[in-house]
């Protein structure tokens, strides 16, 4: 009667070591979605309203947007890396491919269609010189949106 208490309390406490502790990450589903789409609002709102940020993006040139989407990636990777998939505790059943392209994918998307609706929904694309203006600021405003919307994972781990 006793080994069955045992083995029970054992789970208990192994749950809570992955739960409390460790933080493993679970599978990307639509929590995470919503937890992204969150944080990615809360950092957009914090760039939408600049007027400097409206001069800045019509500026800028194929170069710099090639570069603003070259170091988001680069900088969800490791974000990806270091943090999430550091904490995976069976890598030979969870490849680092698939726990990648799932995550930068949606924060990706999901960074860059807040990126557009917050220029929409203050009306700055009244205020845009043309539609190469309108890519500039999506693509300029989505690397705090995609950010942001990897923050969740981050806070995940404390």
């Amino acid at each position: 009667m006793a080994k069955p208490a045992l083995k029970q309390v054992a789970e208990d406490v192994r749950f809570i070591r992955e739960e409390m502790v460790e933080r493993v990450p679970h599978h990307f589903n639509m929590k995470r979605v919503v937890g992204a789409a969150f944080g990615a609002l809360i950092f957009g709102l914090t760039f939408v309203p600049k007027g400097l940020f409206i001069d800045v993006t019509q500026k800028l040139t194929d170069t710099h947007i090639w570069f603003i989407i070259a170091t988001t990636i680069v900088i969800l990777s490791s974000e990806i890396y270091y943090i999430g998939y550091a904490r995976v505790r069976n890598k030979s059943q969870r490849r680092f491919g698939q726990f990648w392209v799932k995550r930068l994918a949606s924060y990706l998307v999901i960074g860059f269609v807040v990126s557009w609706f917050l220029i929409y929904l203050y009306g700055i694309n009244f205020l845009l010189v043309g539609p190469e203006h309108l890519r500039n600021m999506v693509v300029a405003l989505g690397l705090p949106c995609c950010i942001g919307a990897s923050i969740e994972d981050l806070l995940q781990q404390y």
